[in-house]
């Protein structure tokens, strides 16, 4: 049996990334071998617009530290190199949630 050219990933958007993106879910493409820092390196490709990146990273070009993502609805912290290292597989479904908290 041959190995996967492509891995296939669904990734949720919640906002405001569906707000920019102007849907809640897109089909991804991936290498096999990919992790969320390769979700996210797609994400930027499918959605150029200088909005989509400005929602995931600051002006200095780092993570938002606010985001965590969830992989098959189980919490991935992207807060530190793990989490942005975190393998996914094809078939995968991929949230990113901005928390935020307040009152």
């Amino acid at each position: 049996m041959a190995a996967a050219t492509v891995i296939a990933v669904e990734v949720k958007l919640l906002p405001p990334l569906n707000n920019t993106a102007g849907r809640q879910r897109v089909k991804l493409d991936l290498a096999p071998g990919s992790d969320l820092q390769g979700v996210l390196e797609a994400l930027l490709a499918k959605f150029p617009g200088p909005k989509f990146r400005l929602h995931l990273y600051d002006t200095e070009g780092r993570l938002v530290p606010a985001w965590c993502a969830f992989v098959n609805r189980k919490p991935v912290p992207l807060r530190t190199e793990a989490g942005l290292s975190h393998p996914v597989a094809d078939g995968d479904e991929i949230s990113f949630l901005l928390n935020l908290a307040g009152g």
